[in-house]
């Protein structure tokens, strides 16, 4: 009887979680395949969540602003975010892991030992395999390290305002560009006000083209605001 009152209890657990999911509404996001799902991939294998799949809440408030994505540069993420009437604010950095295996086992192994040298990679990552032996290859991964900044709540609430004044709610999912640029760094900007959910992938211009161009430099300048002058990632 107790077990079947848990599964019972299980399942409510579940609906009522999978309805909080629901009931967030995605405003505005860049049409797929965009570099929105690997922010989100990582986010949801982080402790930062994906901010799309988060419960329902009414008073949250949260802001991702990623910027790199380039060959030339690392990615990493500012996030603000206000829940339980505090701000908190947090450095999110994608590091690369690597790990040799046998060429052999990369060729023939299961879903699930591919899975468990994953794993093992990311206990590595951060150290680059520099000498790879015959007969060997190297499985690479990445994943997101999220470090809380040691910011004062009142300072990450004006870094909030200063991103929605730059525009941080009004920008496009994405900017349609006469030519696509190569290997260029690009911003992607995650929010939530409540159960509103919007997101926008746009690229770096050295010159913008339009008001979005500005105002995504604003925005990433307004978070970047909370950094270390030697965090912050240059365009």
């Amino acid at each position: 009887m107790r077990t079947e009152q848990s599964l019972r209890a299980l399942t409510v657990m579940a609906l009522v979680s999978q309805a909080a999911v629901g009931q967030v509404r995605v405003v505005s996001a860049p049409p797929e395949p965009s570099l929105l799902n690997i922010t989100r991939q990582w986010s949801r294998a982080s402790t930062l969540g994906d901010l799309r799949e988060l419960p329902a809440d009414g008073s949250r408030l949260e802001l991702r602003v990623w910027g790199g994505f380039s060959l030339s540069s690392p990615t990493q993420a500012v996030v603000l975010r206000r829940t339980g009437g505090r701000w908190s604010a947090f450095l999110a950095r994608v590091v690369r892991c690597e790990l040799q295996i046998p060429r052999s086992v990369g060729d023939t192994a299961s879903r699930t030992t591919m899975q468990r040298y994953t794993a093992e990679a990311r206990r590595h990552c951060g150290t680059p395999v520099t000498d790879v032996s015959a007969g060997s290859q190297v499985l690479a991964t990445d994943t997101l390290l999220v470090a809380p900044l040691d910011i004062a709540e009142g300072s990450i609430g004006e870094a909030w305002a200063a991103a929605e004044r730059a525009g941080a709610m009004d920008l496009p999912g994405r900017v349609e560009r006469n030519r696509v640029a190569d290997d260029a760094f690009t911003f992607v900007v995650e929010v939530r006000r409540g159960d509103d959910y919007r997101a926008s992938v746009i690229e770096h211009m050295e010159r913008p083209e339009i008001r979005a161009d500005q105002q995504i430099r604003d925005v990433y300048a307004a978070v970047n605001r909370l950094l270390a002058p030697d965090q912050v990632l240059r365009p």
